[in-house]
């Protein structure tokens, strides 16, 4: 009894000396009026009870974290919410799942692993090479962000296949990463129409509006760093989201019925979504996604969807060229498209052609064939990362391809991995890509929409990849974790499927001698 009353007694003076320290602490910097340390600390809190309270749906909201756009300035770190939420998943398992529970992690298909470690043990070459790219590990180049960008992805890949979460916790996530991608458009939309708030927001979360930030440098229409026109990315994801979302609901053919109206009208308003981002790549993947629904749910008969589409984007065109002229958003959005587009636009598309071609001739020319086997990881020279927009660099291309930024997939990964990586990382994403065509057309489990939706984002995510602006920093954290996902879903979906037949033959055997 005594110990049990000095144990009460010691955690009473605990919290309160935690108290008096809390309160010194907000007194202090509310009479500095030094209000950005409080800011943070609210979002620290908030972001521990969101770790510690949020239940079976934290990790549903931590792998729809990763299709925010932003990181947060303020810790000097380039931090994005993701790995935040990853770095308290990980705790969250180690303690709850593998001490409390005593479970294992569940590894896989060993020839899943076999390529994932080919080209994993590539970059983890590089990164003891290069220190991880971090200072305080005694590395004189820089990279880290795209090294802990790659293992905290991996760490979500295995962890989410480990735990045990229901079906219908899973079902929520298309609907989390709606208003994920959601919650971005709000933030462009208010600093662009608002462009002071970026002064507020953006120490605390970067995905701000390039419009804005052209505005507060006093450069009218909206033309800076070369690009006339506003170009909105988070509207582009948005939208294909939504889209996706749908098809991932409905099949094709059943899109267009009656009791799927409301279906179709989002389906419209995500795709009004796409052409006002003014990028051609998120008119593309859509395209890719519609298309995959299409090999889903028409098998062969996809090829005559194809026509429709093109009559769509060209029906576009001649509106655009003979009655009304459209925003020069969507004029910018359809440049592959013949048609008599503002003569802007096309410059600014002709520019943004001309610009990755000369930095693919000097990867091919300079880089590649002096590292045409490992290549060289995500180290660079930290006084690249420095360059000014007000001054021109005659060196922009070198600088380029130094950051890794080659602005094509294929590229990238031979730049990072070489030749040996790459082989395998092609491997490993032809594998998961045959894997999406295979997803249940009608199941009754709450997350089969949730798996249909799954399987056609990362078929557009891996098909465009190599031809997109991706980078291996920032496209395979989100490929490792929803990959997780699916691969987790689709064994589950698939073993109800499997069961639902066995139980309705064995019940009127069951039952009959009672019938009788």
């Amino acid at each position: 009894m005594d110990n049990v009353a000095v144990a009460q007694r010691f955690k009473a003076f605990l919290l309160i000396g935690a108290g008096l320290l809390l309160a010194t602490l907000l007194g202090f910097n509310i009479g500095s009026e030094n209000y950005a340390p409080l800011l943070l600390g609210v979002v620290i809190v908030i972001a521990l009870s969101i770790g510690l309270f949020l239940g079976d749906s934290f990790w549903v909201l931590t792998i729809a974290s990763s299709f925010l756009a932003g990181s947060f300035p303020i810790l000097r770190g380039s931090f994005t919410p993701f790995q935040f939420m990853v770095t308290m998943g990980v705790a969250r398992f180690l303690v709850g799942d593998i001490v409390l529970r005593r479970k294992s992690i569940r590894w896989g298909k060993s020839t899943d692993l076999l390529v994932l470690a080919g080209f994993m043990l590539v970059l983890t070459y590089h990164g003891v090479h290069d220190r991880f790219g971090m200072k305080f590990l005694g590395s004189n180049v820089w990279g880290g962000r795209n090294y802990v960008n790659v293992f905290v992805g991996l760490a979500a890949f295995f962890i989410v296949q480990s735990i045990d979460l229901k079906s219908k916790v899973w079902a929520k996530l298309p609907f989390a990463v709606l208003c994920v991608t959601g919650f971005d458009v709000v933030i462009a939309l208010i600093t662009t129409f608002f462009p002071s708030t970026i002064y507020k927001i953006f120490p605390f979360y970067s995905a701000v509006s390039l419009a804005g930030i052209q505005e507060l440098l006093g450069t009218p229409d909206s033309y800076q760093f070369g690009e006339p026109t506003a170009r909105l990315g988070s509207f582009g994801t948005f939208g294909l989201v939504i889209i996706l979302l749908v098809l991932g609901s409905v099949s094709l053919p059943n899109l267009l019925s009656l009791t799927n109206l409301p279906r179709l009208v989002a389906a419209m308003f995500g795709g009004l979504a796409v052409l006002l981002s003014a990028f051609r790549t998120s008119v593309l993947q859509t395209i890719l996604g519609v298309v995959l629904a299409g090999i889903r749910d028409l098998k062969w008969a996809v090829l005559l969807l194809l026509p429709v589409i093109a009559a769509a984007l060209f029906s576009l065109s001649i509106v655009n060229s003979e009655f009304v002229r459209l925003p020069k958003s969507i004029q910018r959005s359809l440049q592959f498209v013949p048609g008599k587009w503002n003569a802007e636009m096309e410059r600014d598309a002709a520019a943004s052609n001309e610009f990755r071609q000369q930095v693919w001739r000097v990867f091919l020319r300079e880089y590649f064939p002096h590292h045409p086997l490992l290549g060289r990881g995500f180290g660079f020279r930290s006084a690249l990362a420095q360059t000014s927009v007000y001054q021109y660099n005659p060196y922009w291309d070198r600088d380029m391809v130094e950051v890794g930024n080659i602005h094509n997939g294929f590229f990238g990964a031979l730049d990072a991995m070489g030749i040996v990586g790459t082989v395998f990382f092609i491997l490993w994403n032809l594998r998961l890509l045959l894997r999406t065509f295979r997803v249940p057309r009608h199941s009754r489990d709450p997350a089969a929409t949730a798996l249909r939706f799954l399987a056609l984002y990362l078929g557009v995510l891996i098909l465009f990849y190599w031809m997109g602006a991706y980078t291996i920093g920032s496209f395979l954290p989100q490929e490792f974790a929803l990959a997780g996902v699916f691969l987790r879903l689709q064994q589950t979906v698939a073993g109800d499927e499997e069961e639902t037949p066995r139980i309705s033959k064995r019940v009127p055997t069951q039952l009959a001698p009672i019938v009788s």
